[in-house]
């Protein structure tokens, strides 16, 4: 790996005698596309403000461009001022014009304001109180108000949260642009399947707050590293049954069984050397339906293209791929 951006070494944090991080150790690159993924109380949204400066560690060390980041008890304005952290909540103080609130913490040259006006969409709203927003319009005013700090790194603590479809398109369309046209890197929490495997190309997943797995969301889908890391990326199955074991060509592995997911299988043509499969209930999602069948004891899942399957039709189903897991 060459010279981190971020290098977060050892970082242990307690409260009420709950461990909230424990032992976590990871760099992170200029550029990298990094998401932080796990279940609500892994320690998330407490790892980020740690790496921003807002929270004190009990332990460990976090090092942006090889400078430690000092935390709040030892500076007296918290932050570091090339880091800028923007909360899931996006708070905006009241009775302040958009345009005050912006400008009490901008740090860029004027000339560059109307770069981040335009990016976020907010040229129209900055004689609007900051009250008076619907919650994107927030949203976008908090992102536009972190990027004129003048940050090397933007950390985002759920950015697409609570946004209808359209927003949340209009979100992830602004953060690419910040990526690309600003020279800013971004480190994300997500939570979302869909979210997760369309924006990051590296994923940490934490539980316990802790590191279970660091991986691409590839490998992530395929070979999660227990059954809390496979429901992050969505639908999955796992079976002993050795009649699937046979539809895979392969021998029940004592202790495994096979992980599956909803694209493990095809549905083909009928075929005498293939079981039929009785599908139970077909929903429709757009692009595809998600059939759930049976195949002898087992309930699966599978995504097709064919909007014709209904239920009570049996079909017969080709491998995909599976993953033999052994938790």
């Amino acid at each position: 790996m060459s010279n981190p951006m971020v290098d977060v070494d050892g970082l242990r944090m307690r409260r009420d005698a709950r461990t909230v991080l424990e032992d976590v150790t990871f760099r992170f690159c200029s550029g990298e596309r990094l998401v932080i993924a796990g279940t609500t109380g892994a320690g998330k949204s407490t790892l980020l403000r740690i790496m921003s400066g807002l929270l004190h560690a009990e332990g460990g060390h976090v090092y942006f461009e090889g400078e430690k980041v000092k935390g709040p008890m030892e500076r007296l304005i918290p932050g570091h001022p090339g880091i800028a952290y923007l909360s899931q909540h996006f708070e905006l103080r009241k009775n302040y014009r958009v345009i005050d609130e912006l400008e009490a913490w901008s740090r860029m040259d004027p000339g560059r304001h109307d770069q981040v006006f335009d990016i976020c969409n907010i040229r129209h709203l900055l004689g609007r109180m900051t009250m008076d927003l619907s919650g994107g319009e927030r949203q976008r005013t908090a992102l536009a108000r972190a990027l004129l700090t003048g940050p090397r790194l933007l950390l985002l603590d759920e950015p697409f949260s609570n946004l209808d479809m359209a927003h949340r398109e209009r979100m992830r369309a602004m953060i690419n642009e910040v990526c690309r046209t600003m020279n800013i890197s971004c480190l994300m929490i997500l939570h979302e399947a869909a979210d997760i495997m369309s924006w990051a190309d590296r994923v940490l997943v934490l539980q316990d707050g802790r590191i279970v797995q660091d991986s691409s969301p590839v490998d992530l889908y395929r070979h999660p590293v227990n059954e809390e890391a496979a429901g992050l990326l969505g639908i999955f199955r796992v079976t002993e049954d050795p009649r699937i074991w046979n539809l895979f060509q392969q021998d029940p592995v004592p202790g495994s069984r096979l992980l599956l997911r909803p694209d493990s299988f095809r549905v083909r043509d009928q075929s005498d050397q293939s079981p039929g499969a009785l599908v139970e209930d077909v929903t429709f999602l757009g692009a595809y339906s998600l059939l759930t069948v049976r195949l002898g004891s087992s309930l699966l899942q599978v995504a097709v293209t064919d909007s014709d399957v209904r239920a009570g039709d049996v079909i017969d189903l080709e491998p995909n791929w599976a993953t033999a897991v052994s938790w």
